[in-house]
């Protein structure tokens, strides 16, 4: 109807011939209105079918809220005997170290190449060598002397038997004298012979005696003399050892193979024994230095596994590289370390081999065992809520279990008390973690009841 009407509106009028000059006017006003009444009445017909419509939609029902069930990550508590490592910081030394000093004093003559910082030695390589002319004197004139005081002495020790021969034929002549004197008084008795000839065989038996006295103390002279002699004889061998070595102590020598730290030895250079000229260390044998808190250090004493002996890794990181090498702790220092509120302990690396070889001075960090917690249970450190509890899924829901911490290890968390084996311990760290919150594991499907999905 409408289409209709604006088709009539919009045809042209019939042009009749005008009786009245003001009709023309008068139609096309009432055409005007015509067409406003027309669109007014469109729309409150359309206003009237849109409220017809809206009011025959049907009325929507309430849905009532449900709780979110949050996908979660869990774990499954299982008892075991857990120990955590710890990591400290520690300073690589050198377990032996020397500083070399000549054993003799003079100019050097010859200092070896790899004298120098940072250079490995090989043990027995010279080092430096003095000038060996006067030792070289000293040893030839320690020699002679030598030989003139052994020359003496064997005169002396041929003298001896000489005047061992003397005094008994001495002897003999004495006892000759004196049996020769024993016959002269027994026939001045029967006047055989006179007095005067026992006089003069008397005479002979004084002199005889005399002459046996003078050999026996010429043959305790020799002796004396020949004890004096091996003494000086043994002295001068001395001379002569000394002047020897002194000799071969011109050359210094690397006691152990190592590394150079510190070098001072140029030729021409005088050097006296009191002066170093080189300062090495046993690169294969190395140690290193570290600290543990008295609460450490106690915790480890406690534990079944001694500390002495105990295995420990550690790490030199140099730029981007990472450097491992393993150890024993071998020894704990003499004093407390009160400046760093510990206990300083010292272990020994295992030699390299073909790797790597550290240098001393190196801060390195080192893994050491703690002590052992028997029962115990490891759990993700995200899981604990507050430092004091965890969370367990009963049935789909959360369960608080408040816990005892034993230790930290990492990433974990060692628990001594506060869950039983099996127990499964909510991992992912919820925000709206509480008691009796809905979760569900991943593979599960959410519950028939249609409970929303929580992120």
């Amino acid at each position: 109807m409408l289409k209709s009407l604006e088709e009539q509106a919009e045809k042209p009028p019939t042009v009749k011939a005008p009786s009245d000059p003001a009709a023309p006017t008068r139609r096309n006003g009432l055409r005007v209105i015509a067409q406003i009444i027309l669109m007014i009445a469109v729309l409150a017909g359309s206003f009237v079918l849109m409220n017809r419509i809206i009011g025959s939609r049907p009325e929507p029902v309430a849905r009532t809220p449900r709780p979110p069930v949050y996908a979660v990550e869990t774990v499954t508590a299982v008892a075991a005997d857990n120990q955590p490592v710890l990591h400290l910081y520690g300073e690589v030394q050198a377990s032996r170290s020397v500083e070399l000093r000549p054993l003799v004093g003079g100019e050097i003559v010859t200092v070896n190449p790899r004298l120098r910082a940072g250079f490995h030695v090989d043990q027995d390589d010279v080092l430096i060598e003095i000038d060996s002319f006067s030792y070289s004197g000293a040893l030839a004139e320690a020699r002679a002397n030598l030989a003139k005081a052994r020359a003496a002495l064997t005169e002396t020790e041929a003298n001896i038997p000489a005047e061992r021969e003397q005094l008994e034929e001495a002897r003999i002549q004495l006892g000759l004298a004196r049996s020769d004197l024993a016959r002269a008084e027994s026939l001045v008795k029967n006047e055989t012979m006179t007095q005067k000839q026992v006089e003069e065989r008397r005479l002979v038996v004084s002199q005889r005696e005399q002459a046996t006295s003078q050999r026996r103390n010429n043959l305790v002279i020799l002796e004396a003399q020949r004890v004096q002699q091996l003494a000086n004889v043994d002295s001068l061998q001395w001379r002569v050892d000394e002047a020897e070595r002194n000799l071969e102590n011109v050359r210094l020598t690397a006691p152990f193979r190592g590394v150079v730290s510190s070098a001072n030895a140029e030729a021409g250079r005088n050097v006296s024994v009191s002066d170093v000229v080189a300062t090495i260390y046993d690169d294969e044998n190395l140690e290193v230095r570290f600290t543990l808190t008295d609460a450490q250090y106690g915790r480890i004493v406690a534990d079944r596994d001694p500390l002495i002996g105990r295995r420990i890794e550690v790490r030199w990181s140099v730029g981007e590289s990472d450097f491992r090498y393993s150890g024993t702790i071998d020894r704990i220092a003499a004093e407390i370390a009160s400046a760093r509120g510990g206990v300083e302990v010292v272990a020994r690396l295992d030699p390299a081999g073909d790797g790597v070889r550290m240098r001393t001075g190196a801060f390195v960090e080192i893994s050491v065992p703690d002590r052992t917690y028997d029962g115990s249970f490891r759990i993700p450190e995200t899981a604990l809520y507050d430092g004091v509890s965890v969370f367990v899924v009963n049935d789909g829901r959360l369960t608080e279990r408040s816990v005892a911490v034993a230790a930290y290890d990492g990433d974990d968390v060692i628990l001594g008390d506060g869950l039983e084996e099996g127990d499964v311990v909510l991992v992912t760290h919820l925000t709206q973690a509480d008691e009796g919150v809905r979760v569900r594991l991943p593979g599960e499907r959410a519950g028939a009841d249609g409970a929303e999905t929580g992120q």
